[in-house]
């Protein structure tokens, strides 16, 4: 590999590296706008300016790429790069004032605040004084659809969500249009982002509140959030991503980009706007046995009365649900897996599955059976299962299969259900128990790769409701004798 100096320290790179990239690494800070890992590099905005040696202007690192090691003096520095001399602070100053002419300062009512890019490099790279006398230009808002709000007076122009469009989303919804001072981002002629599926993304993309959510928008200042690493439920991929949320609210799902993962940027918009499902804690809670409100003692009592047990795992919870629910069946050939959504694959290059079951594949690694429910519905005809526990989510079951599980439960002579939220389904099973969400509790994940994703406990759950690992120990433990 070649060698390189970043500020007179020594460092080798694979040749090709950008220069951003190699001082990123180095631990050096390059303050950038326009430069994203996932898109392509367009050296617009100006900020990331290095100081090259033997090169007479100042160069754009992420544009410039470290050469290879010449092959007659492998050894040899084929780069020296400075970061912190007297003209690239003039260069990063000027380029920061020149954003500055026309940019407003509403940083009191804007989303952006407390994240915004503009902000954090003016304080550390401006110069803390204008020389722009003229009246600024001005743009009313517009809305790009439904769900994106656009404030042209902000925008920086750094092309990040006009690329994500075209080379990601791949719909070429924005574009910029005019030259010079007048130079706007904006829609094609009868154009919006509403048939965009990942079109969210462009808030997260915009690096100074240009393009900011409807769905966000003026609800929360974004430094009283905390936020939790998760992963999304929408499919097998588990994409991680961040829980922002306050006061046991949930304000907004966002991408949570993997290092060296350029896939994990960009998140659905089905999967962003699912928080709202999560925000429910008026929930039932209560414990049912025969319809009527019991206790979860009582659910115990009568599950271990029951006789011999087979339990039915739906792939939407994590690991250590599917091992513990596994263990309250009476035999290994017991545990059946359920689930059947399929998520329509609108971008292959972000989404290598059309399997809308999230861990159908650690459910199997822990002897789960998917595919074989009429089987199980043949053993408890014939009396060989009297009791059927069901870990469910309607979401995530096809007509088909909620039709069959119901045949299932009608036909034990014993059946629990165990969801989040009560459904048709798990009211006709003999008794139902209440579960904590999957934002609610910490678990892990394995996605149709076979990698393993964790999630952490960002809600507390209402009284009552608990984790599948909890209510597996209350069913299986043995009634103290009276």
């Amino acid at each position: 590999m070649p060698t390189i100096k970043i500020n007179d320290v020594e460092m080798s790179v694979n040749p090709g590296t950008l220069v951003l990239d190699a001082c990123r690494a180095a631990g050096v800070d390059i303050p950038h706008y326009c430069y994203h890992p996932a898109l392509t590099p367009v050296a617009t905005c100006r900020m990331c300016l290095v100081e090259i040696k033997g090169q007479p202007k100042l160069a754009t690192s992420c544009t410039t790429t470290v050469p290879p090691a010449p092959k007659d003096n492998p050894e040899a520095v084929v780069m020296e790069v400075f970061t912190n001399t007297p003209g690239v602070a003039d260069a990063r100053a000027g380029v920061m004032e020149f954003l500055l002419m026309n940019h407003p300062l509403d940083c009191p009512i804007c989303d952006q605040a407390g994240e915004c890019k503009l902000q954090d490099y003016s304080y550390s790279y401006g110069s803390g004084d204008s020389r722009m006398a003229e009246v600024k230009r001005r743009y009313r808002y517009e809305d790009l659809g439904a769900k994106i709000v656009i404030d042209k007076n902000r925008c920086i122009h750094c092309t990040r969500c006009v690329r994500f469009t075209r080379e990601i989303s791949g719909g070429s919804e924005l574009t910029v249009a005019n030259r010079g001072s007048r130079l706007e981002v904006t829609t094609y002629t009868g154009k919006s982002l509403d048939q965009n599926p990942f079109a969210g993304n462009v808030v997260d993309l915009c690096p100074v509140g240009a393009l900011t959510s409807r769905d966000f928008r003026f609800r929360k200042r974004v430094w009283f959030l905390k936020r939790t690493p998760s992963i999304s439920r929408h499919s097998a991929l588990g994409s991680p991503l961040w829980i922002d949320h306050e006061g046991n609210t949930i304000y907004r799902f966002r991408p949570r980009p993997l290092e060296g993962r350029n896939d994990t940027h960009f998140i659905s918009d089905e999967e962003r706007y699912a928080y709202a499902r999560y925000n429910r804690p008026d929930r039932p809670v209560q414990p049912l046995l025969h319809g009527a409100a019991a206790t979860g003692d009582a659910v115990s009592e009568a599950f271990q009365s029951a006789g011999t047990c087979a339990v039915i795992g739906q792939g939407t919870f994590g690991c250590d649900a599917a091992q513990r629910l596994g263990e309250l069946a009476s035999a290994p050939e017991l545990r059946y897996g359920s689930g059947e959504k399929m998520v329509p694959v609108v971008l292959p290059k972000l989404q290598t599955s059309a399997d809308g079951i999230l861990n159908r594949r650690g459910f199997t690694e822990r002897g789960f059976r998917f595919g074989v429910l009429e089987e199980l519905l043949a053993r408890i005809e014939r009396g060989e299962v009297k009791a059927v526990v069901l870990l469910h989510d309607a979401a995530f079951s096809s007509v088909r299969e909620t039709d069959l599980l119901g045949r299932i439960l009608k036909a034990a002579p014993f059946s629990l259900a165990l969801e989040v939220e009560a459904s048709d389904l798990g009211r006709r099973a003999t008794a139902w128990l209440p579960l904590a969400s999957y934002v609610e509790e910490s678990d892990f994940i394995v996605n149709h790769d076979g990698e393993l994703r964790r999630y952490q406990k960002a809600l507390e759950p209402p009284k009552g409701a608990r984790a599948m690992p909890a209510w597996a120990k209350a069913l299986a433990a043995v009634p103290a004798a009276v």
